[in-house]
């Protein structure tokens, strides 16, 4: 073999080689580069400011929408009459769930892990002319020093078996806050991001989504002050008390 033509196999392999390297820096480089695009996406969606759709003296909806999925962002404040445990018992009572939440047609305990933590399942009413939808949530909440109560709320649909003739929707992010404003009156904060997932255009997913919780905070005031819970104390939640 000729020098000229082992030159020449010798540069070609290290042409391959710094090619093959390249890719692979370049590889590594863009896997960083997209974690950095997703915190900095994530942080550019919180910064969005809130756009004020609907008050009243009781009720105050905003929304705000992500310019990269286009999905819409809730978050409603309200005024109930209500004690701290009477919230969590109505709330917890899925049964009763279609009667207040807009549009719901079941909800049910798929596993209880612990007295303030659990996975349940709701389905919703299709709307023609779209599915019927569901969602599965891993919900857990605590209590703060100051007696105020949160609750997580995470996706746990990929655990969970996908139903016949229903579409799973996803929850990207949802948390409650109830704080105490005085004896039998709470003030709270929800706030949430939904995928309802297939064809769904946002000039109709926002109106719908919208007036849904609209519907679902008039419902909840009219019924919670009157629930059975009102008169029903949690072992481990502390009231606000009496001057």
């Amino acid at each position: 073999m000729s020098k000229r033509v082992k030159k020449f196999i010798t540069l070609k392999v290290l042409i391959i080689f710094s090619v093959l390297l390249s890719l692979y820096s370049s590889f590594n480089l863009a896997a960083q580069n997209t974690a950095e695009v997703a915190n900095k996406t994530y942080s550019k969606v919180n910064d969005v400011p809130w756009k004020l759709w609907r008050s009243d003296d009781y009720f105050k909806v905003s929304y705000r929408i992500d310019d990269i999925t286009s999905l819409i962002e809730i978050k409603a404040q309200a005024t109930f009459e209500s004690t701290l445990a009477g919230f969590l018992y109505f709330i917890e009572d899925l049964k009763m769930t279609p009667r207040w939440l807009d549009n719901a047609a079941s909800a049910e305990i798929i596993s209880k892990i612990s007295p303030n933590e659990y996975i349940f399942i709701t389905r919703f009413k299709s709307l023609w002319p779209f599915s019927a939808r569901e969602m599965i949530v891993h919900s857990r909440y605590w209590q703060n020093q100051d007696l105020s109560i949160e609750i997580a709320v995470t996706d746990d649909g990929d655990n969970i078996a996908k139903t016949k003739d229903f579409v799973r929707m996803q929850v990207l992010h949802a948390h409650w806050k109830i704080i105490p404003t005085q004896p039998e009156q709470i003030a709270i904060t929800y706030q949430f991001k939904v995928d309802p997932k297939g064809s769904i255009p946002q000039w109709l997913a926002k109106p719908m989504t919208l007036n849904a919780i609209w519907t679902t905070l008039n419902n909840m005031k009219e019924q919670l002050p009157n629930s059975k819970y009102q008169q029903q104390a949690k072992a481990n939640i502390q009231e606000i008390q009496h001057k």
